[in-house]
């Protein structure tokens, strides 16, 4: 028998999938995930660090506390958001559009309600310097401002069942419709609240 020989390929040696360097943009996607996934009581410093792979002590080289991490987390909830473009060009059109996709939004991050309506330093805009900008009365842009946002957050709490409506009194057929909460619902809502303000005085400039 004659030995075959020359040199045997072998395949490389795997070793572990090296992690994505840690940074800011890292931790606030990894606190998304896991609120998403687990609610807003599962996001500890210790278990934000367990997910990642490193000890806790290694966040506070990029965040000071867990206040700034779940600030992070709406941050990237945010940046999801998906606008028309071009946009509208009537300020109702616009407020529909903007507070839909907003609604869109909290229905697919349903564990992040509660911090959601925090105002952050990296939001590009103000809503209510935009109404009053546009022509609105302070009084009737704060009316429309606490109309539609408690319109928007109170559809998407039932939506996403964080309060379930009580329709077990009520016939089959309606207690299956009163358990859905429609996107052209909550269009037509928000339409009617808009309608209800006018521009009091042209913008200067």
């Amino acid at each position: 028998m004659t030995a075959m020989s020359g040199h045997v390929a072998t395949a490389p040696r795997s070793g572990p999938t090296p992690r994505p360097p840690l940074t800011k943009e890292t931790i606030f996607r990894s606190a998304l995930d896991l609120i998403d996934a687990e609610g807003m009581q599962a996001l500890t410093m210790r278990r934000l660090a367990a997910d990642l792979g490193v000890e806790a002590a290694s966040l506070y080289h990029h965040v000071p506390n867990k206040q700034a991490v779940l600030d992070g987390a709406v941050g990237v909830m945010r940046a999801g958001i998906v606008i028309p473009d071009p946009m509208p060009t009537t300020w109702r059109d616009i407020m529909e559009v903007v507070f839909l996709a907003y609604l869109d939004l909290l229905v697919a991050h349903p564990h992040v309600l509660p911090m959601a309506a925090r105002h952050l330093d990296t939001d590009p805009a103000e809503g209510l310097p935009y109404l009053v900008a546009t022509g609105l009365s302070e009084d009737d842009a704060v009316a429309v401002w606490q109309s539609v946002i408690a319109f928007v957050f109170g559809f998407a709490t039932f939506a996403t069942g964080q309060i379930v409506g009580d329709a077990d009194h009520l016939d089959a057929e309606l207690a299956s419709r009163m358990r859905h909460w429609d996107r052209d619902t909550a269009a037509r809502a928000i339409r009617a609240l808009l309608a209800a303000y006018d521009i009091t005085h042209l913008p200067e400039g």
